[in-house]
């Protein structure tokens, strides 16, 4: 205003000014680099296709080495299968020269013809029948001897097993009589029990495949009444007849080296050694050592079911 100076306004002019000139030589220093700068970009792209290549290069190198180990993987099965193939050669070849060196096989077909005939005349009806017969025979006089010594009716007749009716019969001079005619239950019990000692001797003594075992339930029950509890012990020829039973049978478990047990459950109490010393377990109610245990049972019991 009125061509009056103004102080600020000179000095920014003259900071534009100066900074002008600056960015004036700063654009003439880099017109001169420009050249410089071009070259460098070009050495670094001809360094780039460079390596290219010898990327390209071992590329190549690791698809031929991989090549080759496959081959190699391949040339073992191949071996293999050579390596067989001679086994196989020099197997045919070995048993071919065996065959031609080797002797003539012996002709034994008339020894084993002769051998089959004699075992199936050995296992022919009328050999087992004979063999059975033969057995039966052995085995009845066994029970025969048992019984006598049991003191049973029509002990010193001939007794026989007869396995077709599973009874025993005694030959009288009347004719044969059958067990279950033979009347009383003491006959029946002893000739069961000289019976089935009996079987399980021959069982025994020739190895036969039937367990060692033979188990009785109170046979005490053909001499005391069934009410009887152990207490006191009978006397008279009932004991007598029940100790006997009792002797069989220990006798036969003694003859037998113990290769036999057997097992009897009886209520039945006897003091006589032969009983006594042979007594495993004494089950009662009363005593709570019973069989059943007690807390087992959920209804009561009564007096006569101990």
């Amino acid at each position: 205003m009125c061509e009056s100076p103004i102080a600020s306004a000179n000095t920014t002019v003259a900071t534009i000014m100066h900074d002008l000139e600056r960015l004036d030589g700063d654009l003439q220093v880099i017109g001169s680099d420009t050249p410089a700068l071009q070259r460098q970009v070009a050495l670094e792209e001809e360094q780039l296709q460079q390596l290219r290549a010898a990327l390209s290069r071992s590329q190549d190198e690791i698809n031929e080495i991989s090549a080759g180990l496959r081959a190699q993987q391949q040339e073992p099965d191949q071996m293999q299968r050579a390596a067989h193939v001679r086994g196989r050669i020099s197997l045919y070849l070995d048993t071919t020269a065996q065959h031609v060196s080797a002797p003539q096989v012996e002709d034994r077909r008339d020894d084993l013809q002769r051998q089959i005939a004699e075992l199936e005349e050995l296992l022919s009806d009328d050999t087992q029948g004979d063999r059975l017969t033969s057995y039966l025979s052995l085995i009845s006089q066994n029970i025969r001897t048992k019984a006598a010594s049991l003191e049973l009716d029509h002990s010193d007749a001939p007794i026989r097993l007869d396995v077709n009716r599973l009874t025993v019969v005694a030959d009288t001079a009347d004719g044969p009589v059958r067990l279950a005619d033979m009347g009383s239950a003491e006959n029946h019990l002893g000739y069961h029990v000289a019976t089935l000692l009996s079987l399980h001797e021959w069982f025994s003594e020739h190895r036969g495949p039937v367990p060692r075992t033979l188990i009785l339930d109170q046979p005490s029950q053909v001499y005391f009444p069934p009410d009887y509890t152990g207490e006191p012990t009978p006397q008279g020829t009932d004991l007598s007849h029940l100790l006997n039973i009792y002797r069989t049978i220990n006798d036969t478990v003694q003859a037998l080296d113990d290769a036999l047990q057997v097992i009897v459950v009886e209520h039945a109490d006897l003091a006589d050694p032969l009983f006594r010393n042979h007594v495993v377990e004494r089950w009662r109610y009363s005593n709570n050592q019973a069989l059943v245990p007690p807390e087992w049972i959920t209804e009561p019991i009564d007096d006569e079911d101990e």
